[in-house]
């Protein structure tokens, strides 16, 4: 290992961590954290970053692991320590046993002052305690990302205002497909998701073409381009043809035109301007491939010296055509999409401001373009001309930082580093760490770049970390033979593996189906490669399943698999870490109860725009434009007259018993979009549902109304003949099934939402179901066996309304050229030189970015990688690098294999069993029958819940008390304040104002009446975290430690009656003593007790 310098001068320490997938980079970073602590750092002054809050926990648990092990000289202490001695240079000395036993103590009571953040997380936290004030927002809800209705709204918004439809109008003239209110929405969207490059850019984003601006447009290419006509004349003349049999088919038209307007000269100016506009029309001709002339009529000898001068004039035309076209067409364009794009992000921040809703790139978004503001003094400049934040903004984010250490770094957009870099100044110690193999973010934001070149942004030590702890030798081998030389531009260096005997196992093998990317329909089309794979999943090949992992690009590709797997009765478990809410059967449904509880039109908008659904665009902008009839038909029972009760409720006869004319006369306008053509669903029925549906949520106060509302929903919308597969109704009943505990919908929505990281999606079979994922989902993850999937290239049309070329200097300190135009002038711009490189610099990204996507996905695997894979031939072999690569490197081989399947044990359930517990919920397609059992006798229950709302609202009191006793320590004036106004914010919408502040006066009559136990004498730790000898975590309510005595005193809060006379809590403390015994001095007395509350 390379030692790191130690020193403590007031030098920055910068290390440089380049880690290849699987070389222990969590362990390094937390090696990193002990450093800094055996160093004398505050841990409170120490700040970590990561992208997932999967890797944010991993490493939490990571350095409180560590730190036990070697303060406490548990388990593999000594190794750890050696780490540290052989990296940092530490003697035994310096590492002190008793002041990292404090700090532990230290850490375990304080837990909300350890500072490691998602990067989101962080922002988050940079915003919600410095901008968000600013503008009088001190509640947020935050959301993944926008839906289609908030950009709709946007639109609906510059159509109504004349100034903004104006600046619009361009973009009307521009699309053909104008009665498509879809295609304007993805332009507003497309235009939002730039915003970033114009903050970048700052107020003179205007001027970043300016060079170019100030060149003058060039007509003269009506010369060049009669000079090579004049020159196909002369041919023709020497090879005794027509001039249009010289000429490329394409441009006969254009010089009979020509030669036409060359006859009547009465006008110069006018015959000028007009060649220019027959030029101009033929732009897309003059740049395709190919020349004016045939070359094949031309020959070559005879008339090279012509030939010569044409290729000259051809080459000169384009240029100055470019340069036309990009002053007079492409430059105006530019400023007309910019003046938009600033219309739209006045609106969507006017809408977000207000409804207070922000994802994540908004928080960013605005943190970076608030935090340089003046007004607000959290940036101050020094004499170098450098930025960094004020004491004061530091204070307000959690206090100094003396050591910042960010994961992941080869996935940060320029717009993070820019914050992260006002911090990393103020910081002594900065460690990064990334892998820019593994940059797979380039599409929102990341610019992996910018970790190739932080070496020179930021200087410092750079270590790079080779050998993979995670995979078997099968699967390093053969990595390192795809990957070594795979592109001159995508770096590759061999791993090593570890040299363990079970390391030098493993399997690594191929598969490819040959198919051509299209076929006559008179041909058969071979099977897809994945049917290689499901038999080999039937024949028993992989057995561990829940160890195992299916890989695919896209969610198309998994969508397909998924389909496969369901027909085959494979068990299989589909993002199964995402929470039930975000399930695609359960969202819709959950925003309508929404609209019910909150009465925000958004969700209703949501819920019907749905697949469940299927309203389209004119139902949405009919659903906005009449909003408050809409909500007042929904929510307010309407005295009619009517005796016919199905009238009386019907949206019709709402419609034509409204007084006012002209709000009738809109309102009708339902009946021409009235049938939905999406799902063949009535526009008015299913309002009227949703009206019915209404009523009934008010009152659920008993168990029929709750089964009837709930029934009412599943067979009103159709909802389990829409979402029909067997994860769709287990996670549509689970979601009922909770729903069912609470007597109002407030109640349900705010617990749901409380507890939706733990409420997860259930898979199809709850036992040995084989995972699948997209490659941005698995990036981070390990599996025993993973199985790539890839359908390979086709070709296709990716057709984009905008083109954006947006590039920085060599140190991202300031934007160079950013420029907006239509895709249609994208080979007109490609030859302007500074954009021709813009735009190759593009093509290399996003073709670096594939095959750290195929790297990713590869390095999964810890003991078995098969590859699946559709390999598409055209004319020039395969279409695919990666496909090519294994052909070059296993000699042409379509399949390929090496090694053996290598597994972990488990407990074995026949194939057959399995897929007969399979076909059993198959055969439980949901019909009425299914429907009564589990509304009516509750035996169909996918995961029965031993929650009742009693034992629920009980639980959370038993918190609620134990959140007041962690703020007690044993300054009792002070501390009772922030205990009260702690449990008030946490508890206080849960329980109910009431019920907390009555469970503050009985607990504060608890410590008046044992106020021995909160004497100032003793040193005191609240919600102690202790592990046993097997790993596994308890926590402690209270311990008090006597120094002069020589005393410590463990307690134990309980709610119940004489809890002493319970032996589970006499067994419970009686462990904990027996675990805090090991682990401090033997001079300590320790006493036990339990306290009744």
């Amino acid at each position: 290992m390379m030692k790191i310098n130690n020193g403590n001068d007031n030098k920055q320490n910068k290390i440089i961590l380049k880690a290849s997938a699987g070389t222990g980079k969590t362990y390094r970073l937390s090696l990193e954290y002990i450093a800094n602590l055996i160093r004398g750092v505050n841990y409170k002054n120490i700040v970590v970053m990561t992208f997932t809050k999967k890797a944010t926990a991993e490493i939490k648990e990571r350095i409180y692991d560590f730190l036990y092990q070697i303060a406490f000289e548990k388990y593999d202490w000594i190794g750890l320590e050696e780490s540290l001695k052989e990296l940092y240079g530490f003697s035994d000395s310096e590492i002190l046993k008793e002041n990292l036993q404090n700090v532990y103590f230290e850490m375990i009571k304080n837990k909300d002052e350890i500072r490691i953040y998602t990067i989101d997380g962080f922002t988050n936290r940079i915003f919600k305690n410095t901008i968000a004030p600013y503008f009088g927002i001190y509640n947020y809800e935050t959301i993944d990302k926008e839906e289609d209705e908030f950009y709709n709204d946007i639109l609906i918004k510059i159509i109504g205002n004349s100034y903004y439809f104006e600046k619009f109008k361009f973009i009307l003239n521009e699309e053909k497909d104008r009665k498509n209110i879809s295609t304007y929405v993805k332009i507003v969207k497309s235009l939002l998701d730039m915003q970033e490059k114009f903050l970048l850019a700052g107020d003179n984003y205007k001027e970043a073409n300016l060079i170019l601006k100030n060149n003058k447009s060039s007509r003269s290419f009506v010369e060049n381009f009669e000079n090579i006509f004049e020159n196909v004349k002369k041919i023709a003349e020497i090879k005794g043809k027509k001039v249009t049999e010289i000429l490329n088919g394409k441009f006969t038209d254009i010089f009979k035109k020509f030669e036409e307007l060359n006859q009547n000269n009465s006008d110069t100016s006018a015959v000028q301007d007009k060649k220019i506009e027959l030029i101009l029309e033929k732009s897309e001709d003059i740049f395709a491939k190919g020349n004016i002339w045939d070359g094949k009529k031309t020959g070559r000898k005879d008339v090279k010296e012509l030939l010569d001068e044409m290729k000259e004039e051809q080459d000169i035309l384009r240029e100055k055509i470019s340069n036309y076209i990009f002053n007079e067409e492409v430059l105006p364009t530019d400023r007309k999409i910019k003046e938009l794009a600033k219309i739209i992000f006045d609106i969507a921040e006017h809408t977000k401001l207000s409804t207070k809703r922000f994802t994540h790139t908004d928080i960013s978004t605005y943190t970076y373009k608030f935090i340089f503001d003046k007004e607000l003094g959290f940036v101050k400049t020094d004499n170098n001309n450098s930025s960094t934040v004020t004491e004061d903004f530091l204070e307000l984010i959690g206090g100094q930082i003396d050591t910042i250490m960010i994961d992941e770094f080869q996935d940060t957009s320029i717009l993070q580093w820019k914050i992260l870099e006002l911090l990393l100044s103020s910081a002594k110690n900065i460690i990064c760490v990334g892998d820019e193999k593994q940059s797979i973010y380039n599409w929102r934001g990341g610019e992996k770049e910018l970790f190739e070149n932080l070496e020179n942004l930021i200087g410092g030590n750079v270590q790079n970390l080779k050998k993979s702890y995670r995979s078997y030798k099968q699967i390093i081998e053969n990595v390192n033979k795809i990957f070594t030389n795979y592109n001159e531009n995508w770096k590759y260096i061999n791993s090593l593996y570890r040299d363990d005997e079970d390391y030098q196992r493993g399997y690594f093998g191929y598969y490819f189906q040959e198919r051509k990317s299209r076929y006559n329909e008179d041909e058969e089309k071979p099977e897809k490669a994945y049917e290689e794979m499901i038999r080999n999943l039937k024949e028993g090949k992989i057995q561990n399943f829940g160890k195992s992992c299916i890989i695919c690009r896209g969610n198309k590709e998994l969508s397909e698999i998924t389909a496969r797997l369901n027909e085959e009765k494979i068990p299989f478990t589909l993002e199964s870490n995402s929470s039930i809410l975000d399930y695609r059967a359960v969202k819709p449904l959950y925003k309508l109860i929404k609209f019910f509880v909150y009465h925000n039109f958004i969700y209703l908008l949501e819920f019907m725009r749905s697949d469940l659904i299927g309203c389209l665009n004119d139902h949405v902008k009919y659903l906005v434009e009449n909003k408050e009839l809409i909500e007042k038909y929904i929510t307010k029972n309407t005295k009619l007259s009517s005796k016919n009760l199905r009238s009386k409720n019907s949206f019709e006869y709402f419609v034509e018993n409204l007084e006012n004319f002209e709000k009738k006369e809109n309102l009708l306008e339902y009946k021409n979009i009235n049938f939905m053509e999406r799902n063949g669903l009535l526009f008015s029925e299913i309002l009227e549902k949703i009206k019915e549906l209404y009523k009934l949520s008010i009152n659920l106060n008993d168990k029929y109304a709750k089964e009837n509302f709930s029934k009412k929903i599943i067979q009103d919308f159709g909802v389990t003949s829409f979402y029909s597969t067997n994860s769709d109704i287990k996670n549509i009943f689970q979601f009922f099934n909770i729903l069912k505990e609470f007597d109002n919908l407030y109640e349900f929505v705010v617990h749901i939402e409380d507890e939706k990281d733990n409420l997860k999606q259930i898979s199809s079979s709850d036992e040995n179901a084989i995972n699948l994922m997209t490659i941005h989902k698995s990036k981070g993850l390990e599996f025993d066996t993973i199985i790539y999937y890839r359908k390979g290239k086709t070709g296709g049309n990716n057709f984009k309304t905008f083109e954006t070329y947006f590039d920085y200097d060599e140190n991202f300190a300031s934007v160079t050229n950013f420029l907006i135009t239509f895709s249609k002038y994208t080979k007109n711009v490609k030859n302007i030189k500074e954009y021709g490189i813009i735009a190759e610099k593009n093509v290399q990204k996003e073709k670096m970015e594939e095959i750290n996507a195929d790297y990713v996905a590869l390095t999964r695997a810890k003991k078995n990688l098969l590859l699946y894979f559709e390999a598409y031939i055209t004319k020039n072999g395969y279409s695919d690098d990666l496909i090519k690569k294994l052909i070059d490197v296993y000699d042409e081989n379509t399949e390929f294999g090496i090694g053996e399947i290598t597994e972990t044990e488990r407990k074995i359930v026949s194939n057959s069993e399995n897929l007969k517990e399979n076909a059993k919920l198959e055969e439980n397609k949901i019909n009425n029958k299914i429907l009564k059992t589990y509304f009516s006798d509750d035996k169909f229950k996918i995961k029965k819940s031993s929650i009742t709302l009693e034992k629920e609202f009980k639980r959370k009191k038993g918190l609620a008390m134990h959140y007041y006793f962690e703020h007690i320590s044993n300054n009792l004036e002070n501390d009772k304040l922030i205990a009260k106004s702690a449990l008030l914010s946490r508890y206080g919408n849960m329980l109910g104002k009431k019920i907390v502040e009555e469970l503050i006066v009985r607990m504060e009559k608890f410590i008046e009446k044992n106020s021995d136990i909160y004497d100032e004498k003793y040193k005191v730790y609240t919600e102690f975290e202790i592990y046993d000898s097997e790993g596994r975590k308890r926590i402690i309510d209270r311990i008090n430690i006597d120094e002069e005595n020589k005393k410590i005193y463990i307690y134990d809060y309980k709610t119940g009656f004489e809890p002493e006379t319970n032996e589970k809590y006499q067994e419970q403390i009686n462990e904990y003593r027996d675990i805090l015994s090991k682990k401090v001095s033997t001079d300590y007395e320790i006493d036990v007790k339990l306290l009744e509350v």
